[in-house]
């Protein structure tokens, strides 16, 4: 079976946000299945490090007819790190190598025009490549596209003629709308199968608390609709080999590790060496999204308060939130924040915290939770979306629990969670069982990349209809 991913971003070449993590990690756990090749295709923004990266510039090139204007396209190729995976870049200096980020913000029309360009140049690039797909799996607007040029070439292209698509839908918030048309939702109609990021995300976008405008669209196509949870990088994300932080450690001394590398990092941030204090991390996009609106009212009162704790965050985003967190780096004793994105930094936040803060508004699936768990973080959620599917509250069931969970989009919610965490971390003789069950549950994407495997098989090999 051969499957090919077009996709926006692709970690490590190219990445804004979980999209690129994703796409760095499920096609390699899919190539890994027996019977399956993979190939991605992406752009080549000029962001990317074509010589760090190895990449080689191809003898195929040709031209892609878009609104009267007449496109050069090039291909270059590399590998998937730690994989055999091909991966296809398409290069245009005017719509991508000019581009010094993947998503030209402010600037909708050249993004539209790169896409829809990208979009076309995939069908002439497999060609070139002479790469027949069983499943052309495309993810959110971007590449959406492509699903409706497929449903529409289908019938008269006989290259394409049995492929089939799949779309997943990593955020429906972006929809890619763009004067009287939504290109999510016309991918949306057109793709063959549609996939989100957790199953309880699958079943929220079709109401009209989650669903972004676009339930009633979800719930006409809801028979083709499945969520399957993503997984992580299980040899990227260890706590035995991690080459950023300070100190290794597995689930048989993880109070070790964990306390040398909170003490690093109380050091490198500025924050006042204290074993005893429980560290609370935050990593992701300073936005509403994630809840920043709840967690700096409820860092603010628990540091008037008294409350022997501290925070580290780690992002950027609104500038507002960044302008606020900046102030408190230098009014408070006990929050420091890194503004920007940093991957060292990161790993020695989940390997430094004891607990791990996720307050969403809305959350397709969350990365950061299972990261968390991987690094023995105990996790402070709320309960939407992938966070629902992966997160278990202790309080609940005290030997089956991995973490701490809530319902109410609220500040004094938060609070409430974070103040019941610590008091665990400092008095139940559990935390020590939390912390270990955390760290032995399989996140890896091998059972994802199961789960896609049999939807490309049965859209591969449709039952028969009977008479």
């Amino acid at each position: 079976m051969k499957i090919a991913f077009c996709s926006a971003e692709v970690a490590p070449f190219s990445q804004a946000g979980g999209l690129g993590d994703v796409i760095g990690s499920l096609p390699r756990a899919i190539a890994e299945q027996q019977d399956t090749q993979v190939v991605i295709i992406t752009p080549l923004y000029g962001l990317v490090d074509t010589a760090a990266h190895g990449l080689e510039k191809t003898d195929i090139a040709f031209d892609i007819h878009f609104h009267g204007k007449k496109y050069p396209i090039s291909i270059w190729q590399g590998v998937l790190p730690r994989s055999d995976v091909p991966v296809y870049f398409v290069d245009n200096f005017d719509l991508f190598g000019a581009r010094k980020q993947v998503y030209p913000y402010g600037q909708p029309e050249w993004e539209l025009e790169g896409f829809l360009v990208f979009n076309q140049a995939v069908f002439e690039l497999l060609r070139r490549v002479h790469y027949r797909p069983d499943v052309l799996h495309v993810h959110d607007w971007h590449t959406g596209s492509i699903a409706t040029t497929l449903a529409e070439i289908r019938p008269y292209d006989q290259y394409f003629s049995r492929t089939k698509s799949v779309l997943t839908i990593h955020n429906l918030h972006y929809q890619g709308l763009y004067g009287d048309i939504n290109w999510l939702k016309e991918g949306i109609l057109k793709a063959d199968a549609i996939t989100t990021v957790s199953p309880t995300y699958a079943q929220e976008i079709q109401t009209p608390e989650f669903g972004a405008g676009m339930d009633a669209v979800i719930r006409e196509v809801s028979g083709k609709v499945s969520g399957i949870l993503n997984g992580i990088d299980t040899t990227l994300y260890n706590p035995e080999t991690d080459a950023f932080i300070t100190a290794h450690y597995n689930r048989g001394n993880f109070a070790d590790g964990k306390g040398k590398n909170k003490e690093a990092l109380q050091v490198e941030m500025g924050l006042p060496i204290d074993p005893q204090a429980p560290l609370l991390g935050f990593i992701g996009r300073l936005a509403d999204q994630k809840g920043l609106d709840l967690i700096l009212p409820t860092m603010k009162a628990m540091e008037a308060e008294g409350h022997n704790c501290q925070w580290v965050l780690l992002g950027t985003g609104d500038p507002k939130m960044e302008e606020a967190l900046k102030a408190l780096n230098a009014q408070a004793r006990n929050i420091r924040s890194f503004i920007g994105f940093n991957t060292a930094m990161a790993q020695k936040i989940y390997a430094a915290s004891d607990m791990f803060v996720m307050p969403s508004a809305f959350e397709p699936c969350g990365l950061g939770q299972l990261i968390s768990l991987r690094y023995g973080t105990v996790p402070i959620v709320r309960g939407v979306g992938g966070l629902v599917d992966t997160i278990t509250d202790v309080r609940n069931q005290p030997h089956r629990g991995n973490g701490f969970k809530f319902a109410e989009y609220s500040a004094a919610k938060l609070k409430e969670n974070v103040l019941a965490a610590v008091e665990y971390y400092h008095n139940n003789p559990l935390w020590s069982e939390l912390v270990i069950r955390g760290m032995e549950a399989d996140h890896s994407w091998k059972p994802s990349a199961e789960a896609y495997k049999v939807l490309y098989q049965r859209l591969a090999n449709p039952a028969p209809v009977s008479a």
